[in-house]
């Protein structure tokens, strides 16, 4: 169970590292872990049960099986449990990936969750944007800006103070709903709008048949990029191993550095690309270094999972092989990417970081 919250951990870590912005940090592991003073510091939190009552000035990042929150918190909360419990205030954004929420706190700003059994409560008070994709969806509470997202079975009622763009199999809109703005959805059939309950316009989209195709298909194109990157990455390390290891070791030494330089060899790579193409004799020769920049693209990430998994046993007081290190990194890297709203951004991170590195190691070659 605890290499499974370190995991996770990992991945939440992820987001905030490679982006620098955990200088200082409190770390804290254990069955149960209990946060019931102030404490002056990003917190980063692995257990089975966590439990913060007190106050944390600053960000708090949670791996673990069931977490409740009740104190207040006055930057940026991550979570990724089982169960998670939040009654709380926090003073920027929450991100949640859980099984089941209940929230019934108070949040400055946004509010994303990729969750399962949701429900928003009456007491709830969201000064963002409410951004999710849910199993299941109660949505009681008040929404300063816009709601949207996706979810097999959702209640609206509550306040909505703009926008509302939903997708939903089920979708049932409660008399004391009210949405200021525009309520855009999508669902097999229409729903019945009390009167009343909407400011603005409602437009309506058929759900098309073939949606639970298109998850299907989804899924299994997840499924099939870990492999292909998984297959990718071992065969690197079997004919790289020390240069593949001294890549990993460089994602964490400067990430602002190593992004920039990434960021501009891509734009460099796209825009030589582009004007090669505008020439006749110069065609194929876009064409090839286009085509090896979107490979590169794609694979350069298996240096991102490997310094990931490299992390997180270390984290763990644990030594493994690489090739154990880069698969259940490259699991992690993916599992996040894939989460909604944030996802891009890790995605992004991981891969102009190694970018960047990779071309740092070969001017030194040059």
């Amino acid at each position: 169970m605890k290499s499974r919250y370190a995991i996770f951990m990992a991945a939440l870590l992820l987001i905030l590292m490679l982006s620098g912005t955990a200088s200082a940090l409190t770390a804290r592991s254990g069955g149960t872990v209990v946060i019931d003073d102030v404490i002056e510091d990003d917190v980063y939190i692995a257990g089975g049960n966590v439990l913060i009552s007190g106050t944390v000035v600053g960000d708090v990042v949670i791996a673990g099986g069931r977490v409740e929150i009740s104190g207040n918190i006055t930057e940026d909360l991550t979570v990724a449990a089982g169960e998670v419990v939040i009654t709380g205030s926090v003073g920027d954004d929450i991100r949640v990936a859980a099984g089941n929420l209940t929230f019934n706190g108070d949040v400055e700003s946004d509010l994303a969750l990729f969750t399962g059994d949701t429900v928003i409560g009456r007491e709830a008070l969201i000064g963002g944007v409410l951004a999710f994709s849910a199993g299941q969806m109660e949505m009681l509470g008040n929404v300063t800006w816009d709601l949207t997202g996706s979810a097999g079975t959702m209640v609206l009622g509550g306040h909505v103070g703009g926008n509302a763009e939903l997708q939903s199999g089920s979708l049932v809109m409660l008399p004391d709903a009210r949405i200021e703005g525009d309520l855009r959805y999508t669902a097999p059939e229409r729903i019945e709008v009390p009167e009343g309950t909407v400011g603005g316009e409602v437009y309506y989209n058929m759900m098309s048949d073939r949606s639970g195709e298109i998850g299907v298909i989804v899924v299994l194109w997840w499924i099939a990029s870990y492999l292909a990157l998984v297959v990718i990455g071992l065969v690197a390390l079997a004919i790289w191993p020390d240069r593949m290891q001294r890549l990993a070791r460089r994602t964490s030494e400067d990430p602002g550095k190593a992004f920039l330089t990434g960021l501009l060899v891509v734009i460099a790579a796209f825009v030589i690309s582009v004007l090669l193409m505008l020439t006749i004799i110069g065609i194929p020769f876009g064409l090839i270094i286009l085509i090896l920049t979107i490979i590169l693209l794609y694979v350069v990430r298996i240096i991102t999972g490997l310094w990931l998994g490299k992390w997180m046993f270390a984290k763990m007081g644990k030594t493994q092989r690489p090739w154990v290190e880069l698969v259940f990194g490259l699991f992690v890297l993916l599992l996040v990417s894939a989460i909604p709203i944030i996802g891009w951004l890790v995605n992004l991170v991981a891969t102009l970081i190694p970018v960047g590195n990779l071309a740092e190691e070969i001017r030194r070659r040059l």
